[in-house]
């Protein structure tokens, strides 16, 4: 596998799919449903910008996957000290080439080069009913830092 940085916003939108349905089934009244055309003209506006980078796997000459990271660079505020990290927006790979280390072969290639630019935070969320996604990225030295709660009111 080789992971290449990309601009090509058809390859990230036909990738996507396989992101974000699963969101789609899992939260249905949050995520809308996965369009092409919509994703694409989304990540035209992303693409290009100085502090987001799109990363792909590819394994035989095909696109099996991508990472979408942004750098933060935040200043110091009554709050907090300053603090640099990347952030991982989105990781995907395609449903059959999962559970194979290359999901895993991505975020090495961000911590790479996260340390590259003298940046040792990366961070990311997840869905709790993204099953199995916690193991993973434990296994990978992500802690849990802080817990977002929500009440549905009808």
């Amino acid at each position: 596998m080789q992971i290449i940085e990309t601009t090509n916003l058809d390859t990230l939108a036909r990738l996507n799919r396989y992101v974000h349905e699963p969101h789609v089934a899992q939260q249905p009244d949050f995520f809308k449903p996965y369009d092409f055309a919509t994703v694409r003209a989304f990540f035209a506006k992303m693409v290009g910008k100085d502090q987001h980078q799109f990363l792909i796997a590819e394994l035989d000459g095909e696109a099996i996957g991508y990472v979408w990271i942004e750098y933060l660079r935040r200043p110091e505020s009554a709050f907090n000290f300053a603090n640099t990290k990347v952030r991982v927006h989105h990781l995907c790979i395609v449903d059959d080439k999962q559970q194979q280390g290359f999901g895993r072969q991505l975020l090495l290639e961000v911590e790479r080069r996260a340390l590259a630019q003298g940046i040792h935070k990366i961070d990311l969320d997840y869905w709790m009913s993204n099953d199995g996604v916690d193991v993973f990225y434990e296994r990978l030295g992500f802690e849990k830092m802080r817990q977002v709660v929500a009440k549905s009111l009808h």
